[in-house]
């Protein structure tokens, strides 16, 4: 009798953890560029086949967080409605799996008005504006035990590269790309206080840096806070410095690409690991 309540005690306790494990961030942004009043609707199907709506409404900008409808392994399915009197109406429907070891799911769903980019020979140029509508779906896991992460005291920048700097040294077989570009590792840098987040920057992000290789095998590369850090002498205080890691390059993770006559749909999907470092400056 006792052995057996201690295998009931087991299973609701390993079930409450796998419960609480992935945590869902639902973004919805209309930019400045429509001017119309505009109605959208999304609308998510779980695996179990219960419906449910993420978002009805006209306002411009809407964020929500869920800790609880996102514990099932399965295939997702979203249905994105789109509805204003001067541009017309349209929708797309775009479905992701989610494996049930997700730490985190971000969905974020917004939409512009801006040119339609026409080839012509090796060139591309303007035409009609037009409606874009993103759907974008970014999963994390956490990062294997062979990537391991340390803060390199020892490399202290200079004016235009701040600290802190951190060393990654991949002990897997896999080669790893970074999140805004393959050879590159940009993080962001919490302030912590009681285990919880007081303050996080993110730094300044530069998109025209040279090609660098990933990280291979057996190899280590440096990380820091945006592009270019954050300062060369941190505050006494607890830190965690966060970056993403990709099992392949994801530049854009297109999915689906549809182009219609006032209209153009983008929805992707990308995996990243998180790979996180706690320390303290004193």
């Amino acid at each position: 009798m006792i052995n057996r309540l201690i295998i009931i005690f087991l299973v609701c306790l390993i079930s409450i953890n796998l419960r609480g494990q992935n945590e869902l961030q639902f973004s919805f942004e209309c930019e400045e560029t429509i001017k119309s009043p505009i109605e959208t609707k999304v609308l998510i199907k779980y695996p179990e086949g219960r419906l449910s709506n993420l978002y009805s409404d006209s306002i411009t900008k809407y964020d929500f967080s869920d800790n609880e409808n996102f514990t099932s392994k399965g295939k997702y399915v979203l249905s994105i409605y789109f509805s204003a009197e001067k541009y017309g109406q349209d929708s797309i429907v775009y479905d992701f799996e989610l494996r049930g070891n997700e730490i985190k799911t971000t969905i974020s769903v917004d939409f512009d008005f801006r040119e339609r980019l026409i080839k012509k020979g090796n060139i591309y140029e303007k035409g009609d504006s037009v409606l874009n509508g993103y759907i974008r779906i970014n999963k994390f896991y956490d990062a294997p035990k062979t990537i391991e992460i340390s803060i390199d005291k020892g490399n202290v920048g200079n004016e235009y590269y701040k600290g802190p700097f951190f060393k990654i040294k991949n002990n897997s077989t896999d080669t790893l790309y970074g999140e805004h570009l393959p050879g590159y590792f940009w993080g962001t840098l919490s302030y912590l206080r009681n285990d919880s987040t007081f303050m996080t920057r993110t730094g300044i992000l530069d998109y025209e840096f040279v090609d660098s290789p990933p990280l291979y095998p057996d190899s280590t590369k440096i990380a820091s806070v945006g592009s270019f850090g954050f300062r060369k002498k941190l505050v006494p205080f607890d830190y965690r410095f966060e970056v993403m890691l990709a099992k392949k390059w994801q530049s854009i993770g297109i999915g689906i690409y549809e182009e219609k006559k006032n209209f153009i749909w983008w929805a992707g999907t990308k995996e990243y690991y998180k790979l996180t470092h706690d320390f303290k400056i004193e």
